[in-house]
């Protein structure tokens, strides 16, 4: 079996065979996390009001979770899940072509509703096929890796979270692993080495501290909603990526590495309001944007590969790990193109 960090990159959905026996009554809908990243998961399912979604259900590397008791009622079910923002390189989600509502923080929404008028996102869901009233697991995966493997590909992603130098992320424990792990419990005052569950917990705490420190933030203090973008240009290669919807007073992370002194980078931002969407004034720098969450690579022809052209503004970064852009009411006043994006 190959070591090789590549087969740690491709991501899937894989849902497993029905359960049988005393366990599987017990587990009702389970869910198991078989990938290096910590999870944050949905289920959709019905119930005598008609479908409910709920979330969010955390899940280690390595770690299943029953989110239903037993019996499982007949009819659809669905599942949603997505990488703890703590990972660097942004979040990957584990989607499907079914739309349900979610919330930021831990929800449960009786009935197919208008999320955008509820206040709450939409994300896409895959359905789970078949029946099985003694119950069901479902496994979110990376490809040809088990959950023993999973788990110390965990600590390993992790540690690439919290400190240089960080091991490769093969599954396997390894002398610098284990000696990444002795470096980064010295560095937090921790004498003595934690199970790797309770090394996880704490591995994604100091990430998700450390995430505030870096990385590029934007914030909305004009007067209504706001989209958003970016564009870099890193390694010789231009990326765009978006969309993010601001409510006005909230601020978000578009990027959680640390800047680097010699890449460049551009945001977009169109204000929305009842005379339809302003975009930036300083904006004078195009590249290719979708309708529908996107990651293109390339700022020429949008046009003929299916994207939009519009407008970015350069950001001016600061010589520290994090930069700060702050959206205005007087920031914007140009003409935008975009057309309705969707969640």
């Amino acid at each position: 079996m190959s070591r090789g960090l590549s087969r740690w990159l491709v991501l899937a959905l894989v849902v497993g065979g029905w359960l049988g026996g005393s366990d599987a009554k017990a587990a009702g809908q389970e869910l198991c996390n078989e990938t290096s990243y910590v999870l944050y998961t949905a289920i959709g399912f019905p119930d005598a009001t008609g479908l409910v979604s709920e979330g969010w259900t955390r899940l280690r590397p390595g770690e299943c979770r029953s989110v239903l008791p037993a019996p499982v009622l007949p009819g659809e079910y669905f599942v949603y899940g997505r990488s703890s923002p703590v990972h660097r390189g942004g979040i990957r989600q584990w989607s499907g072509p079914v739309s349900l509502c979610v919330d930021v923080d831990d929800f449960s929404i009786s009935g197919l509703a208008n999320c955008e008028n509820l206040g709450l996102e939409t994300r896409g869901f895959f359905a789970i096929e078949g029946n099985a009233p003694e119950g069901r697991r479902t496994v979110f995966a990376e490809t040809g890796e088990h959950k023993e493997r999973a788990m110390l590909a965990g600590i390993q992603r992790l540690l690439a979270d919290n400190v240089s130098n960080p091991p490769r992320i093969d599954g396997y424990a390894g002398r610098r692993t284990r000696v990444a792990i002795e470096r980064y419990l010295k560095e937090v005052n921790v004498s003595s080495r934690p199970s790797n569950p309770e090394l996880i917990d704490l591995l994604e705490s100091t990430a998700r501290k450390k995430t505030r420190t870096i990385g590029l933030e934007v914030c909305n203090e004009a007067d209504g909603a706001i989209w958003t973008a970016y564009a870099r240009r890193k390694n010789q290669q231009w990326e765009s990526r978006g969309w993010w919807s601001l409510a006005e007073g909230t601020c978000v992370q578009l990027i959680n590495v640390a800047l680097g002194a010699r890449d460049k980078y551009y945001v977009y931002a169109g204000l929305v309001s009842p005379d339809g969407e302003q975009s930036l004034e300083a904006a004078a720098e195009t590249f290719c944007v979708s309708k529908v969450k996107f990651s293109i690579f390339g700022r020429h022809d949008c046009e003929p590969r299916g994207y939009q052209e519009v407008s970015f503004s350069k950001i001016e970064t600061v010589k520290s790990p994090r930069t700060r852009v702050v959206f205005k009411p007087e920031d914007f006043g140009g003409e935008s193109s975009v057309e309705l994006r969707l969640r």
